[in-house]
């Protein structure tokens, strides 16, 4: 279950206990006189009224917290299938084998995300379209790499390159499904400096001044 599909069940029951507040105070009237017989059946029936939508949140907490849990399953395999794309592409002449231990990985990660997510619905494609295409375009470019003499230095580094740059557009949108927060207690050299030294700076340059 999504983010956005748990903050409208949330907002739901919210307003289904606040139609319940309204429609109790709205039978109670007047409230100088003995409530009426409606008001008694209605009191009889707050424990249901209450309950229903408190299981139902219950229910789409669980599953928040499943969807949690699969998509951490997800983002570790992905992560490990990825790093073996980008380590083949370093390997001075990847054999067969190599090749289709990496092809092995990023198929299950391809199948595991359609275990987590649906197609993306999309008008004339009955299918839709699958949801992190990178995933898919990494594994061609490892197979269209090839192995053996035919994966030249060249074409490594050209594909590496590739694969980086498509990994690093997927990996955004896929940790978006995440709930993450801001580090309390964290070791971001750079953190307070800006820009100017973050993206380009290393360990090795210390600020200056510092």
């Amino acid at each position: 279950m999504t983010r956005i599909h748990l903050r409208w069940i949330l907002g739901s029951v919210i307003a289904v206990y606040a139609c319940a507040l309204a429609l109790g105070l709205l039978l109670r009237r007047p409230y100088d006189g003995a409530p009426s017989n409606y008001y008694a059946a209605y009191k009889d029936l707050m424990p249901l009224v209450i309950a229903i939508p408190a299981a139902y949140l219950a229910f789409a907490f669980q599953r928040r917290n499943s969807y949690l849990q699969a998509l951490r399953t997800v983002w570790e395999h992905m992560v490990g299938g990825i790093a073996a794309a980008l380590t083949y592409t370093e390997t001075e002449l990847p054999s067969r084998e190599q090749q289709l231990q990496v092809l092995g990985r990023l198929s299950i990660v391809i199948e595991e995300v359609r275990g987590v997510f649906k197609n993306v619905p999309v008008a004339g494609a009955p299918d839709g379209w699958y949801p992190f295409e990178p995933v898919k375009q990494i594994y061609q470019e490892i197979r269209d790499l090839g192995f053996g003499e035919k994966a030249t230095a060249d074409a490594r580094a050209a594909s590496r390159d590739r694969i980086y740059r498509m990994w690093k557009a997927n990996r955004v949108h896929l940790l978006a499904e995440f709930d993450r927060d801001e580090p309390t207690h964290h070791h971001a050299q750079y953190a307070r400096e800006g820009p100017t030294h973050g993206a380009a700076a290393t360990l090795a340059d210390p600020p200056v001044g510092r």
